[in-house]
């Protein structure tokens, strides 16, 4: 088995796991807290982990910069190079204690997120995603046991705080801290002021319709939001899995001038991706929501398809704008990540009060589709990524809004999908058979 295929395989396998834990941390999180002290504080509690989450990225300022050269540094064997931007990166996040007396769990939290988002980012980039696996099963004890506590806050904390401490433990032991060289930090800071665009108005995406919809139409509705929401997004542990394993891999091989694997990863990537998480949205349609409305103790509506379509259409462009974010294209990634985060603020200003939770849905889903065409079409003009690679994607969300219309017609729709992506499920199954 090849080097690639060795680190994707091991990066997947990682992946799949602190994913899993953190990506279903939320989903859990919400229902526990809805059943045990009921969709207000609900909707109050997700609103500010929303805002603590978002503040984590300025915080975690040189996170994606960090993951990429140390790969790069890694693969051109400069140790030294790996040392000192690695206590850059993680010097940066402590700026956020200056937050804790505005206020104390939103300081916190953000303080902490933003410790996470630099060991993950970093520990990916020297090819150990099996040593943040290991660090995210511990941690999700402590925030399983958080909910012992009567402060809803304490779950979060708890799993952040571990995970922090773990990565100071591997960064000490490990002896990965050295003297910081300023021309170091001025290649992190360049790459950063572009890439911390891009990374914050993508946050912004995922968390400013809690917040927003806490403000706008209150704490009720923001409940409800937080329940599609949290549950639509379990879906996105899937692009993290392949963006944890294949972002390194795309800089490793940018590195090494292989810009062919790069397209040829991208599109492959989402085609399997979107067939994949096509299949699961089909059936959260038929049987979703009225299973999470039982988990939740409240009935959620139509919005819930509209959010497993705006997280659907996430994934779809994500291994492209990955491949722009991991090359020389970042400034291009970064454009179309802030002009999407600006349609999904326009449409929530204009969308949550008078429609609710449908507005807050409808709005996120306008930005992630403004973000999806403007991908495909520079991807395609600087990297050669075919648009036929979204094929599976445009099929499958034509066939799910039929369910808006007739149940009847969503059913008959789906048999003519099947028929139309035989041929495509055929290659994807060959494709992660040759990976195995």
């Amino acid at each position: 088995m090849s080097y690639e295929r060795k680190l994707m395989l091991r990066h997947s396998l990682a992946s799949i796991v602190a994913l899993a834990i953190f990506g279903a941390s939320r989903f859990i999180y919400s229902v526990v807290i809805s059943r045990k002290f009921g969709v207000e504080i609900l909707g109050r509690a997700n609103s500010l982990i929303s805002q603590a989450f978002l503040l984590a990225i300025p915080l975690s300022f040189f996170a994606v910069a960090l993951g990429k050269y140390t790969s790069e540094f890694l693969a051109k064997a400069e140790k030294e190079k790996i040392k000192s931007i690695t206590t850059i990166g993680f010097a940066f996040p402590f700026v956020g204690i200056c937050l804790i007396p505005f206020n104390l769990f939103l300081g916190v939290i953000a303080l902490l997120r933003a410790f996470q988002l630099t060991f993950r980012s970093f520990i990916y980039g020297l090819h150990r995603g099996e040593v943040y696996a290991y660090v995210m099963c511990v941690s999700f004890l402590f925030f399983i046991g958080g909910f012992l506590f009567e402060n809803y806050y304490a779950p979060y904390i708890d799993l952040l705080l571990v995970i922090a401490i773990s990565g100071f433990i591997y960064l000490f032991k490990n002896k990965l801290l050295g003297k910081p060289n300023f021309e170091d930090f001025k290649l992190l800071t360049r790459y950063s002021s572009f890439a911390f665009l891009g990374t914050l108005s993508g946050v912004f995406l995922v968390q400013a319709p809690y917040f927003l919809s806490e403000k706008f139409a209150g704490s009720i509705v923001a409940g409800v939001v937080s329940a599609s929401l949290s549950s639509a997004f379990l879906l996105t542990y899937l692009p993290q899995v392949f963006q944890s394993a294949i972002m390194p891999l795309y800089s490793y091989k940018y590195g090494k001038s292989e810009m062919n694997y790069v397209k040829w990863l991208a599109e492959e990537s989402t085609k399997m991706l979107s067939l994949f998480v096509a299949f699961i949205v089909f059936i959260l349609i038929v049987v979703g929501r009225e299973l999470l409305s039982v988990l939740f103790g409240f009935t959620l509506g139509n919005e819930f398809y509209l959010a497993l379509m705006a997280v659907e259409t996430y994934i779809a462009y994500n291994p492209s704008i990955v491949a722009l974010n991991s090359t020389q294209y970042v400034r291009e990634g970064t454009f179309v990540a802030i002009f999407g985060a600006i349609i999904s603020l326009v449409s929530w200003l204009t969308l949550i009060k008078p429609f609710e939770e449908y507005g807050a849905v409808l709005g996120l889903l306008l930005g992630y589709l403004t973000i999806l065409l403007m991908t495909a079409w520079i991807s395609y003009k600087n990297i050669g990524i075919s648009p036929r690679s979204y094929l599976p994607f445009v099929l499958a969300v034509s066939v799910q809004g039929l369910i808006f219309i007739s149940k009847i017609l969503f059913f008959i729709g789906f048999l003519a999908y099947l028929l139309g992506v035989k041929e495509e499920i055929k290659r994807a199954l060959e494709l992660f058979r040759a990976y195995i």
